[in-house]
């Protein structure tokens, strides 16, 4: 994360990385403790969380478009980034079968 060479391309693995241990967290406290409240956290932590990861997502994209010459650092954080949507796709299927 240190080596990226973009401040907004550090801040999205940051904010991914915390989505995908709290999103994770709330889905295991759920497992462990099935009740309203913790699903109603889990809920109101996933409305803004698709809102504010759509408004950093395309900044990388716009970043990327614009730095082409490192496009690869790019890539990876925007791969990064759209790796939470099948975990979070896993974790609402887990949640389900609770």
């Amino acid at each position: 994360m240190k080596n990226s060479k973009y401040p907004l391309n550090r801040f999205a693995l940051k904010l991914a990385l915390f989505s995908l241990c709290f999103g994770v967290l709330q889905v295991i406290i759920y497992a462990i403790y099935p009740n309203n409240i913790s699903l109603r956290i889990g809920m109101i932590h996933l409305y803004p969380t698709v809102i504010i990861h759509s408004i950093v997502l395309l900044m990388v994209i716009i970043s990327g478009i614009k730095n082409y010459k490192d496009l690869s650092e790019h890539f990876l954080v925007i791969l990064a980034m759209l790796a939470n949507i099948p975990i979070a796709i896993g974790c609402f299927y887990a949640i389900l079968a609770l």
